[in-house]
């Protein structure tokens, strides 16, 4: 008896486990197919009006919350805002300036560029709410989008690509996803170097022990315009390794914006 009892379990666990392997065989053979890429472009379409709905009540939410605030937090944040913008100012003179000494390089070289073309885009779904370091916009094919465009914050700073982009709706996977490489250049000594996201908008690169910087540094994408894709903020060495490793951030906080544009190909 005890025998028979024993050998219906494991008939019972076999079962089981040729019930999960069937099942994992299934998803593998649907996801090859197609079918659960067809599942995500429903429920992105389905979630946009939500998300549109879900980021207007917010931001109702935070504008009551802003007028009921007291007299005295208000006037203290209007001189530091005050503070800022005189700051930025001044940061915005010196960059006109070396802006223009650059055209004026480029065009005695002959090397002007024309005008980008950019799509305004609204952010319907940050990292904390779609998959780790992507986000949702609400334009896709029908605004002309295209897979591998370059997704920019405040049309400076670019901050990933379109990895999918559906009829009104795109997913944009950005630079810093966890694994993500892209080839950038340590500004100031032009080294080509390969930055690897590591998520929440951060970075880590390997270079040679004898290569000098300061944090703060920047590295660019390379280009003819090139733009500062991260800064950065220290280094991880270890004794007698002949490399080592920094670590960046990214110039924006992705969880502060409400707008990104594309630039069209």
């Amino acid at each position: 008896m005890i025998h028979q009892f024993r050998d219906k379990k494991q008939i019972a666990k076999r079962r089981n486990i040729q019930k999960i392997l069937i099942i994992c065989g299934l998803f593998l053979l649907l996801s090859f197919i197609g079918v659960l890429t067809f599942w995500g472009r429903i429920f992105i379409s389905l979630g946009r009006p939500i998300w549109q709905v879900e980021n207007n009540l917010n931001n109702s939410i935070h504008n009551v919350s802003y007028l009921v605030r007291t007299k005295s937090s208000v006037f203290n944040e209007n001189e530091n805002l005050k503070k800022e913008n005189i700051d930025l100012k001044l940061s915005m003179i010196d960059y006109q300036v070396l802006k223009k000494e650059n055209e004026d390089i480029k065009a005695l070289f002959g090397r002007i560029q024309p005008k980008d073309t950019f799509v305004l885009a609204s952010i319907l779904t940050k990292p904390n709410r779609s998959p780790y370091d992507t986000i949702i916009i609400d334009v896709g094919f029908l605004d002309g989008i295209n897979e591998g465009s370059i997704v920019y914050a405040n049309v400076d700073v670019p901050i990933g690509q379109i990895s999918k982009v559906y009829n009104n709706t795109s997913l944009v996977m950005l630079y810093s996803n966890p694994g993500q490489i892209t080839e950038a250049v340590l500004n100031g000594s032009n080294t080509s170097v390969e930055l690897i996201g590591r998520g929440g908008g951060n970075f880590e690169m390997t270079v040679p022990i004898d290569l000098v910087f300061d944090n703060g540094e920047m590295v660019i994408l390379p280009g003819i315009n090139p733009k500062i894709i991260a800064i950065i903020d220290g280094v991880i060495s270890i004794p007698n390794d002949p490399v080592k490793k920094i670590i960046l951030h990214s110039p924006v906080n992705i969880q502060n914006l409400k707008w990104v544009q594309i630039k069209k190909d």
